[in-house]
């Protein structure tokens, strides 16, 4: 039997997201396939349970439900989509895991899979009874009766593009193709992305950063093959963008990948920092708390997230999402703002190979006391802007250092020989929290720090990341 959290991958892909948000709660597509199982495993009838069974699918995707024909021989049930003639390729993928369910269930002769989109299922089987618990079984049904009737977000066009664009990227892309893919005109679809801010080109090239890092990591594809699948007639074009898009070759990150899944790691998800919610118990908050998570990159196609503790005490899982690489092997991972109860309380969770590693801070949970919690790295870096005055700029750095003993932090910015001195602000038992504001004559790229203690010992050398990027100048 393919378990919810296989299948959910394969659902993932197809759909182009791994999680829902239903009433304002994210739901992880392995669990909507978890609730849909208790539904149909635990029925009192195997045909009670295709009708529930049936009911689930639309909470994947309004737009397709199943249509049940009850007949003198027997029932079918067929995949129906509201937008399109034909019902799209998960359901089809579902509607075959469900037969495979009941091949094991019934005699040969009693269940046909009639097409991709139709099962028929005999009047004989459909009174079999199933292996029940009725307690499972009406628990699910409450709880499916209550998602029905809450919004289910769909989505947005930004995950339409990229869908239109994986489905092409072999091929030249332009925007009129896709528009006209979409059912909009190349005037709507432009004006729509200027309204976002985005760009065409730009998502292009995501999604193939996002698939040469997927088939690097996932298959054992040849590099020159790769190349092809991403529209790159000479895989030398291919090496040249990859390392413009990052600092390795595609050689590097993929032996990377395969190292990281023959070495024992204990705990392969880390916590970078937390910020925890300004205000007090009550307030209106002005900022919400975040986590920043360490991952191991042991395959491209992983779940990670973050379980909080929330107002009414019920854990809830939040989803986190690639940021960029922190070092050869690691990457840097964060959530959304979490409106959840103060003081933020948090579990990390990371799926991937079919494996599941859960960090509780050895059974502690993690507790954001203070503004920020440090994590693995000896120093952070919560703020790195560029203010814009006139027609200068003014740099604003802040930092958090965990170490003890810290005399001097000095700021290399881009190729300036002279480095900019941080002054120490304030401390606590955690972390002290040093800062840099200084005017600043063009538009900074990037910086790195040193520290140092009071002999000009050097600290932190192998601190990760090398160097930071600093976020577009403030206005």
């Amino acid at each position: 039997m393919v378990e919810p959290l296989i299948l959910s991958k394969h659902l993932a892909k197809s759909l182009g997201h791994s999680h829902l948000r239903i009433a304002g709660e994210y739901w992880h597509l392995s669990e909507i396939l978890q609730l849909q199982a208790l539904l149909f495993e635990h029925a009192p009838v195997l045909n009670e349970g295709l009708v529930w069974w049936a009911k689930c699918v639309s909470l994947l995707d309004r737009s397709v439900y199943v249509e049940l024909q009850e007949q003198a021989e027997g029932v079918s049930l067929s995949l129906r989509c509201r937008e399109q003639h034909s019902a799209p390729s998960w359901a089809e993928n579902l509607l075959a895991h469900l037969y495979q369910q009941l091949q094991q269930r019934c005699e040969a002769s009693q269940v046909n899979l009639l097409n991709a989109q139709s099962l028929w299922l005999a009047e004989a089987a459909r009174s079999l009874s199933l292996a029940q618990q009725s307690e499972l079984h009406h628990l699910a049904k409450k709880v499916l009766v209550l998602l029905m009737h809450q919004s289910i977000e769909r989505p947005d066009l930004q995950t339409q593009l990229r869908r239109s664009i994986q489905a092409g990227i072999e091929q030249p892309l332009n925007i009129a193709g896709v528009a006209k893919q979409l059912g909009l005109s190349t005037r709507t679809l432009q004006r729509r992305l200027n309204a976002k801010q985005l760009n065409f080109s730009q998502l292009v090239e995501d999604e193939k950063k996002t698939l040469a890092l997927n088939l690097l990591a996932d298959t054992n594809l040849p590099v020159a093959q790769i190349a092809l699948r991403l529209g790159y007639d000479d895989p030398a074009n291919f090496h040249r963008s990859f390392r413009r898009w990052f600092s390795f070759k595609p050689s590097a990150y993929r032996r990377q990948c395969q190292q990281n899944r023959v070495q024992s790691k204990q705990m392969p998800v880390r916590l970078h920092y937390a910020r925890g919610p300004i205000g007090q118990p009550g307030e209106l908050h002005t900022q919400e708390g975040q986590v920043w998570l360490e991952v191991d990159n042991i395959a491209f196609e992983k779940v990670v997230s973050v379980e909080c503790k929330d107002h009414d005490g019920i854990w809830r899982h939040y989803p986190a999402f690639f940021n960029d690489f922190l070092a050869e092997g690691t990457e840097l991972w964060s959530t959304a703002n979490l409106p959840v109860a103060q003081p933020l309380r948090f579990r990390l969770r990371y799926e991937v190979d079919g494996e599941s590693y859960v960090n509780d801070n050895q059974q502690q949970d993690y507790l954001v006391t203070q503004r920020l919690l440090l994590g693995a790295p000896s120093y952070i870096v919560p703020t790195l802007n560029m203010i814009k005055i006139g027609f200068a700029y003014q740099l604003f750095i802040e930092l958090a250092c965990r170490l003890e003993g810290v005399a001097q932090i000095l700021c290399y910015v881009d190729e300036l020989q002279q480095p900019l001195a941080l002054q120490q602000v304030s401390s606590n038992s955690h972390y002290s929290m040093w800062s840099l504001s200084s005017p600043f004559p063009t538009l900074a790229k990037r910086c790195s720090f040193r520290l140092y203690d009071a002999q000009s010992q050097e600290l932190a050398i192998q601190h990760y990341p090398q160097y930071y990027q600093f976020v577009p100048p403030l206005a």
